[in-house]
């Protein structure tokens, strides 16, 4: 009698929480506009590209898309928004297909025994990954807006000094123009920057489909990244050359000799220092290098219009995007538990928000300003090739040896 009563109470749960899910999910879609939200649907169409890479098989994936449909029209039912623009609106189909991913994956996990012994138990390390970018960019957007909820003291201006001490033109303005010519250029960088949320689980289901098992989980690391580049923040606060300058981004940026470099207080949001969209970029890359060739091309091309849409639209000064470098750098280290390059990596970015917020760079000539640019890119390079080669892919008969 007790056993009876014991499975009867288990089934219940099951019950109650599978359908909790299922409304909990649909609710969020309706309290974040899911279908209007470019950057939320990013965040849930990766759960489809992770539930994807565990090879689900085809039922699994038809009984998703069943679910995605469903989701989309209790959404519709609901009075919830479309965005009618072609690329918001594919994406946030893709959404929908997300949310039927997370609930099939979430089933199996509740009603899957974890002593099964086929892939169908293994969706619960899945089903956290593809948890991850709608859970962080959720806290994010609270810990955004309680940390400019008072105005801060910004250093911009100092920033744009620092462009301006290396080159005559901003590189804002020079993107810009370069988007005037080639039309083509600005939509592709454009593109890529609203939807690079979608990369990290791309890779990370990617990885998983290899049944590759590196040392580094690409979504943990790119949470880890967001977190660090929060604390950084905070250090040598920014806007972004679009915020300080308004109208006058890109093509009348004034010379900033005329500018006056002390910091003033700002209630808009400090995210320009460093660059976080090219931090993850980069841990794309560095993950791409498991993936072989065609995923390395993927991902170098997404580095390459990630830093022309932030120079472009006026998001983030040059600098921003030098410091991002060492930034992916020790994120990647601390996940390969590589203590010395991980210091080497946080130990850089430190320095040059120091460097930056003091004004000492006003002290230094252009060239110098240039070297420490230089020394710093080399000193990633460096360092992570020393490391491990066969993490580039340039020695894997050194690593076979190994």
């Amino acid at each position: 009698m007790y056993t009876i009563a014991k499975t009867m109470a288990s089934i219940a749960y099951k019950w109650t929480a599978s359908i909790a899910l299922m409304f909990s999910l649909a609710l969020i879609a309706g309290i974040w506009h899911l279908a209007s939200n470019s950057m939320i649907a990013c965040g849930f169409l990766g759960a489809f590209f992770i539930f994807a890479g565990t090879r689900p098989g085809t039922k699994l994936l038809l009984t998703a898309a069943a679910a995605s449909a469903g989701y989309a029209a209790a959404y519709k039912l609901l009075g919830g928004r479309f965005d009618h623009a072609y690329l918001v609106a594919l994406i946030s189909a893709g959404a929908f297909l997300g949310l039927g991913s997370i609930t099939v994956m979430a089933w199996q996990a509740i009603w899957t025994p974890d002593n099964r012994p086929d892939r169908l138990s293994n969706q619960k390390p899945a089903l956290r990954d593809a948890l991850v970018l709608p859970v962080f960019s959720l806290v994010a957007g609270l810990g955004m807006n309680w940390a400019n909820s008072i105005p801060l003291r910004t250093y911009d201006h100092l920033l744009y000094a620092f462009d301006g001490v290396l080159l005559r033109i901003a590189p804002g303005q020079t993107v810009a123009a370069l988007w005037s010519t080639f039309p083509w250029i600005g939509v592709a960088a454009s593109t890529a920057y609203q939807c690079l949320l979608i990369f990290p689980p791309l890779y990370r289901g990617w990885a998983l489909n290899r049944g590759l098992r590196s040392g580094v989980n690409l979504m943990h690391a790119f949470v880890a990244a967001g977190v660090a580049g929060f604390i950084f923040y905070q250090v040598c606060p920014a806007e972004g050359p679009v915020y300080a300058f308004g109208a006058q981004f890109p093509n009348h940026l004034p010379d900033w000799r005329e500018v006056s470099l002390a910091p003033y207080l700002s209630a808009g949001v400090h995210n320009a220092i460093p660059s976080m969209h090219m931090t993850w970029a980069l841990l794309v890359l560095w993950s791409a290098f498991e993936l072989g060739p065609l995923a390395l091309a993927l991902a170098g091309g997404l580095v390459g219009l990630t830093l022309l849409a932030t120079l472009g639209s006026g998001e983030h000064y040059l600098v921003d995007l030098v410091v991002s470098v060492p930034l992916a750098f020790a994120v990647w280290n601390a996940f390969r538990r590589d203590k010395l390059r991980a210091a080497l990596g946080f130990s850089l970015v430190c320095a040059w928000l120091i460097y930056l917020r003091s004004g000492a760079f006003l002290l230094c000539p252009s060239i110098v300003n240039w070297i420490f640019i230089a020394a710093t890119l080399a000193a990633v390079a460096t360092a992570e090739y020393l490391g491990d080669r066969a993490a580039w892919g340039l020695n894997p008969a050194l690593s076979a040896r190994q």
